[in-house]
């Protein structure tokens, strides 16, 4: 796994997945382009009007405590990752909304204390191997347990379905006599 480089940006505690992705614009982004960036600009508007104008690609969001609770939908996930947020780093994660930035290849880590060691704009290192993230901005360190089990292994193929996908296939020729 790659060291990822990224500018914080910043959201509170108990932002919910209907915060992150309102309902009213869901199916419209699942629908077309146009709708994601819809989504995109009511993204996080009942916590941080603007977020959509703040937010640049490769950024990291850090959040506070319980960050992604409510319903399980994909969609908050989803619109993360069309903002070009590289990983979600929060005081602590809902275990739904975990599961799902996993499941689409996006590193989240539950990291308490981040919020107290990180502001807006600051300069991150996030080196999920080795469970480190440094803020070059103010020189502190936090550590965290690396992730580990099959989230390595699926965050490398950049997500759960292409993880598959290249399973599938790599099964298909060996039982195909074609691999090499």
């Amino acid at each position: 796994m790659a060291t990822l480089v990224g500018r914080a940006v910043m959201v509170g505690d108990n932002v919910d997945t209907d915060v992150i992705a309102p309902a009213e614009y869901l199916l419209a982004a699942e629908a077309s382009a146009e709708g994601m960036e819809t989504l995109k600009r009511h993204a996080f508007q009942a916590v941080y009007p603007g977020f959509h104008e703040a937010v640049r690609p490769g950024d990291i969001l850090v959040a506070g405590k319980n960050f992604g609770l409510g319903s399980h939908r994909e969609g908050a996930n989803l619109v993360l990752k069309a903002f070009g947020i590289q990983a979600v780093v929060a005081e602590s994660i809902a275990r739904i909304f975990f599961r799902n930035a996993i499941a689409l290849g996006m590193p989240a880590v539950a990291l308490p204390g981040v919020t107290a060691s990180v502001g807006p704009g600051d300069e991150l290192e996030l080196d999920l191997e080795a469970g480190r993230l440094v803020n070059r901005s103010r020189g502190t360190t936090l550590t965290f347990a690396p992730l580990g089990g099959p989230i390595p292994e699926i965050l490398a193929a950049g997500g759960l379905l292409p993880l598959v996908r290249r399973r599938l296939a790599e099964t298909m020729r060996v039982k195909m006599g074609t691999r090499e």
